[in-house]
Parts: C-alpha cells; structure tokens; sequence
C-alpha cells in the first residue's frame, strides 16, 4: 500500500526463505502507546490465547559485541541468542516456570526463530546476576537441543523487558504487538560496571506474517506519528549502555 510518500509490504517468501517470517515495525514515541492500543482495539482482535503481559529477555553476546556489531553495520544476516520468559502479576517465587532459549535470525526483514522450553525456578531467573557462571552454564547446557550451531563464547549482558499487548488482524491474519515501557534493569556490570538502568522511550508495533501487504488502517499508525524502520530493542539499550546508560 502507499501514503504519504512511502510503500512497503510483507515480502513473499523465496524458496531460499521457506521458514521465515517477515517482521516489520512501525516505532514512534512512548508517549504514542496509547493511541496504537487504541488503534488495534478498533481494527483487530485480541489474541485469544495470551492477549498481553510483560516479557523479560536476557541478550547474549561475544566477547567483542559481535551480535551488536551486525546491527550497528547493517548486515543483512543477523543472530540473536536468548533467554526469554513471561511475567506474571505475583512477585517471584521458587515454583519453577519455563523459560525458553532461544536462536533468532533475521535475513533482511524476514526472521526465523528455534526455540526450546526448559523449567527453572522463577526467583532464580529474576534475580541471578548477569555476571553469574550459572547462566552460560544453564544456555550451553540446553542449547544443543535448539539443532542450531551458536558460538560457544557467548556471555549474557542485559536483561531487557517490557509491556506487550497482541493482536491479530482479521483483514491479513496477521499476528500484531504493541510494546511499551521498554527497559533494561539488569546490566552484566562485570562487562558494564558504570552503566545505570536503561530506558527506551518508544513504542513498537510489530507486524508478523508470512507474506501479505499492510492493512488499510495501518495508514492510521502513521498519521499518528509512527514510522516504519527498523528497530532492534536490544540494539538500542546497548547503544545506551555504551554511552553510560540513562540516570536512575
């Protein structure tokens, strides 16, 4: 579709691409949260199954930054490895929750993603300092499991959360989030020792299918003041993280 000066669309997928999902953001500023929400409760529909809650994600890296660097110099082909796990409204508790590793590639706008399910303690994944051994322990120790070939000198170095509300739209099936709030108040201060917690003041609205053009009303997003480009939440806290982080 085209206003405004731009066209874009989900891109097909290729042979070569079979697997892949294409991703495309719209971001504009935390304080057009409310307005994308409001935009998705008037032309979708609430995910039935996980309609939101808040996502905690620890970023692994090479001891050079590599995965940051990809992002930093544009390259096409990019890796991202993880923990991920889903919050809950209770404070955290020894009950174990599963906690999901995972291997996310991106080709261009298209990403695939491999992942497995392992229990943990909740309180542990919490609070464990990023500087602790357990934790490469604990990704090395599963990750043979994703079928996928990670570098084997990884370390953890943020924990990076947020608000997510999902929907899914009826005119392209697409699957849609609205992320806010975004943070990362768990730095690896081995790596980072005077870096303060990080604040991203954007909102995301993240648009997964594999191959379809925009809705109509996504022309609402950009009258509102979103714009789409590429946006890596954990590239953006790193590149505050390297500036010395934003003040408490």
């Amino acid at each position: 579709m085209n206003f405004r000066g731009f066209s874009h669309a989900f891109r097909s997928r290729t042979a070569q691409e079979e697997g892949l999902v294409n991703e495309l953001k719209f971001v504009g500023d935390e304080t057009l949260a409310d307005s994308a929400i409001a935009l998705m409760e008037a032309g979708c529909l609430s995910d039935s199954e996980y309609p939101e809650g808040k996502i905690h994600s620890i970023y692994f890296d090479g001891p050079h930054r590599s995965f940051h660097a990809e992002k930093m110099d544009g390259d096409n082909l990019k890796l991202k490895v993880r923990i991920r796990w889903y919050g809950r409204p209770d404070p955290p508790g020894d009950a174990e929750i599963p906690v999901f590793i995972e291997a996310k590639h991106r080709l261009g706008s298209a990403r695939r993603k491999h992942r497995i399910a392992v229990p943990v303690p909740e309180r542990w994944i919490n609070e464990v300092p990023l500087d602790d051994p357990s934790l490469p322990a604990f990704l090395y120790r599963h990750a043979g499991a994703l079928g996928e070939a990670i570098p084997l000198n990884l370390i953890p170095v943020l924990c990076i959360s947020y608000d997510r509300r999902r929907y899914r739209c009826p005119q392209t099936d697409s699957r849609i989030a609205v992320d806010r709030r975004i943070r990362a108040d768990r730095i690896n201060g081995r790596e980072f020792p005077s870096a303060a917690r990080i604040q991203v003041d954007r909102t995301v609205c993240e648009f997964k299918h594999p191959g379809q053009a925009l809705p109509s009303w996504s022309q609402a997003l950009y009258q509102a003041g979103f714009r789409l480009r590429s946006f890596s939440k954990y590239g953006e806290c790193m590149n505050q993280v390297l500036q010395g982080g934003a003040p408490p």
